[in-house]
């Protein structure tokens, strides 16, 4: 018995000094892009140097698919780099040299795949729509004889329809609990429990993301409308608003799952935390193959305007619908109105067919025979 305590003392003083040799090897710490997210347009590419001395440093690179794009005698590590328009993999990587060419250390991070922002199951595209009267009042039983679908322009054929109210989904409720919702949790969480109860069937499924500066959740997708409320119960609000980062957490956790997606989302103040931009959420919002309802205060102390353009971009280029309130009391109707639209829309689908031109966006336009009808949708699809 001696001997095996012996044995797991000399393992553990090893382990340990691995990691203090590991914690002291000369490193590049590369703060911004991040790895794993979509480089898209300007950004900022910034990082330091950890356990090496200056002293011994004689260049810094920095390169971009192999490719020398900058070079540093000196920090501070920061400077601007348009990654373009073209969602394609990407690799950073910084080489540290010292006398001789000799490299001190490198560090290389890569943009997430291609694969994994196609969020739609490129062999059926599902297209949800809701058509309404001229005074918003919803349409229903139309029949697939009813609609027209265009994809670039060009008649495509529906190969699936669903009648208004007969679809399932899969659902996030993504509720912001940062420390400005102290005051708001109470009724937003009661809200949110009948918006459950009237909304779910035994076909559809849930699931409760919190955030704050960090995202949380306390289930999985379930049908289960008591263990869903259940959740409920663990938030409390503190910390910051990283809006930005919860809105493309929910995006990636739709990924993949056939069928009608949907986010709804609360959040009463601006973005101040996240890590990821405006622009690049935008970019996984337009290929994720979920409908957002946003949900925000109508008035805001700074960047209001900029706050409430965001909230209505998400949900306009996936076809849903923004609310501002002025009083969180008001969130009960809010939520009634999200579980009608809901309810109202029909579900069409179709395959892609067009095998020349992958990797880019293809606009989506739904018709319906009588003009007098609006109809709301996606506006395309990445393939």
């Amino acid at each position: 018995m001696k001997t095996v305590k012996i044995c797991l003392i000399i393992v553990m003083i090893f382990l340990v000094s691995l990691e203090v040799l590991h914690s002291n090897q000369p490193d590049v710490i590369i703060r911004s892009p991040r790895n794993g997210d979509l480089w898209l347009g300007q950004k900022t590419v910034r990082f330091s140097l950890r356990n090496v001395e200056e002293d011994l440093v004689q260049k810094v690179e920095v390169y971009v698919d192999g490719k020398l794009i900058k070079e540093f005698q000196n920090p501070p590590y920061s400077f601007g780099f348009n990654f373009g328009d073209d969602p394609k993999n990407r690799e950073l990587k910084v080489v540290v040299r010292g006398a001789n060419e000799k490299i001190i250390t490198s560090r290389g991070i890569n943009s997430s795949r291609m694969d994994d922002f196609q969020e739609v199951d490129v062999s059926q595209v599902v297209v949800p729509v809701v058509v309404t009267d001229r005074r918003g009042n919803y349409i229903d039983g139309l029949a697939e004889v009813d609609f027209s679908l265009t994809v670039d322009g060009k008649p495509h054929p529906i190969t699936y329809f669903s009648r208004s109210g007969k679809s399932n989904f899969h659902m996030v409720l993504l509720i912001d609990i940062s420390s400005s919702m102290k005051d708001k949790i109470v009724r937003v969480k009661e809200a949110a429990r009948i918006f459950l109860e009237q909304l779910m069937t035994k076909s559809d499924n849930a699931i409760i993301v919190f955030f704050n500066h960090e995202v949380l959740e306390d289930t999985d997708f379930t049908n289960d409308v008591s263990e869903l409320v259940g959740s409920l119960a663990v938030a409390f609000p503190f910390g910051a608003t990283a809006l930005y980062d919860a809105v493309a957490y929910c995006v990636r956790l739709l990924k993949g799952i056939p069928g009608q997606n949907i986010i709804v989302l609360f959040s009463d103040g601006e973005d101040n935390s996240s890590y990821i931009d405006p622009y690049t959420l935008m970019k996984r919002v337009e290929r994720s193959n979920a409908v957002v309802y946003a949900i925000g205060r109508k008035t805001v102390e700074s960047n209001g305007d900029k706050y409430q353009e965001l909230l209505g971009q998400i949900s306009t280029s996936s076809g849903g619908v923004t609310f501002f309130l002025d009083d969180p009391e008001e969130i009960k109707k809010v939520y009634q109105k999200i579980r009608t639209d809901i309810k109202a829309k029909y579900i069409l689908q179709f395959s892609p067919s067009d095998q020349k031109h992958l990797n880019r966006f293809h606009k989506i336009q739904v018709r319906v025979k009588d003009k007098k009808y609006n109809v709301r949708t996606i506006k395309g699809f990445y393939y």
